[in-house]
């Protein structure tokens, strides 16, 4: 069965936020609703950082959050970013204030179902119909207001969403446990090196580039764009596919095997780590994973490749990602709406380097935890193409809902 498709602006409101100027901004008073509020996995954090006194929030009352409100960051530093995260509101943040970086997409009751719009706004067809929609850095609310949303009817609607929740649940389920587990490996690290920034254990420092054989980041300017991308070829490394601790590869984009050889300088190999320098969090590293067999690392995507007579790479990749180690550098991010760190600033990070040994020692101890994780994500794969090809299925018409919500 297909549906009717109607124009996005008909059926819902689509608008930006608004940013408080440094001199509206408050210690206290109304919340406002930053990017960095939502984490990696679009969940509240559970804190506001960003307040507005009673003139602004009556000012921009419009601004105000509601239940269930679809909201996608609409500018970044990079590109490649815009519309990479999504957000539906929670509980927790309504009637908050959305900034400026928040393009809020807001369903018209009684014809559009919120929940429908969110997982609508979130399927692979969307997400690269808004991909062509970005002009420069930036996601504009009357580009994404011309898109095309089917439309059945409201009961079915809903019915649709219900379902993909309970498909979504599954993937969030899978997270969660995937996080427990980099949560059991942090544990393990700091009782075994201590702190990193205190140092109480004493071990020896070095600069993150002084342990790399190779450290680079990615090609900046025409060297490579958008416009380079292909279809398939040599795989290009993003910020969207560097998670904490893994190597997600579920958004892909390539650039010609002739282009590529143009790079060199940038290639990437299975083993390597990459390192994030802008997003959330800040700073964040995988290992590429043997099923990318080779691949160029982007802007803002830090090639490292770690001197093994030094430092292990599984033990580099824990150190890098510790919370200990991100609030290190706070006092070395920039930037006024996505801060970053340059990868001069992560050059110069101080690692621990306990001996060879005691790396080792962690490495064992972490192997269950490894082995488990590799599971988990595998697992995080076939719910994630599950949960795609229904979503597919659904916005097409293909759904027996009878039959699925039963």
């Amino acid at each position: 069965m297909s549906w009717d498709r109607v124009g996005l602006s008909t059926v819902a409101d689509v608008f930006n936020g608004k940013t408080p100027s440094k001199a509206e901004q408050r210690d206290e008073g109304f919340p406002v609703l930053k990017i960095k509020d939502v984490d990696e996995n679009f969940k509240f954090r559970g804190a506001f950082q960003s307040f507005v006194d009673d003139e602004f929030y009556a000012k921009h009352k419009a601004k105000k959050i509601q239940l269930h409100d679809s909201m996608i960051l609409n500018a970044a530093h990079n590109s490649d970013y815009v519309g990479s995260k999504q957000y539906c509101a929670e509980e927790d943040v309504v009637d908050s204030v959305a900034t400026g970086e928040w393009l809020v997409c807001r369903a018209k009751q009684g014809v559009l179902s919120p929940k429908f719009l969110n997982f609508w706004l979130r399927s692979e067809a969307t997400r690269f119909e808004m991909k062509g929609l970005v002009k420069g850095i930036h996601l504009y609310p009357k580009d994404v207001a011309r898109l095309e949303i089917p439309l059945p009817p409201l009961e079915t609607q809903k019915q649709i969403a219900a379902i993909l929740e309970k498909a979504d649940q599954l993937r969030k389920d899978c997270q969660q446990m995937e996080q427990e587990l980099n949560n059991l490996a942090q544990s393990v690290f700091m009782d075994m090196f201590g702190d990193p920034v205190s140092n109480p254990k004493g071990w020896n420092k070095a600069s993150l580039r002084s342990i790399s054989t190779k450290f680079n980041d990615g090609p900046f300017g025409s060297n490579l764009k958008t416009s380079h991308y292909r279809d398939s070829g040599v795989q290009v490394i993003r910020l969207t596919n560097i998670g904490t601790g893994w190597f997600k590869n579920d958004d892909r984009a390539f650039v010609s095997v002739e282009h590529a050889e143009t790079l060199e300088k940038f290639h990437c190999k299975p083993g390597d780590i990459v390192i994030a320098t802008l997003g959330d969090p800040n700073l964040r590293a995988c290992i590429i994973p043997d099923e990318v067999p080779l691949a160029i690392n982007k802007a803002d995507c830090v090639h490292c490749v770690p001197n093994t007579k030094i430092v292990r790479k599984e033990y580099l990749v824990e150190f890098l990602n510790l919370p200990s180690t991100l609030r290190s550098i706070e006092n070395k991010l920039h930037g006024q709406t996505r801060t970053r760190i340059s990868s001069g600033q992560l050059a110069e990070v101080d690692v621990l380097i306990p001996p060879l040994s005691e790396q080792d020692k962690f490495m064992n101890a972490i192997w269950l935890r490894d082995k488990e994780l590799k599971r988990l994500q595998d697992q995080n794969v076939a719910f994630e193409d599950l949960f795609n090809s229904l979503m597919q299925k659904a916005f097409n018409g293909e759904l027996n809902i009878k039959n699925k919500a039963a």
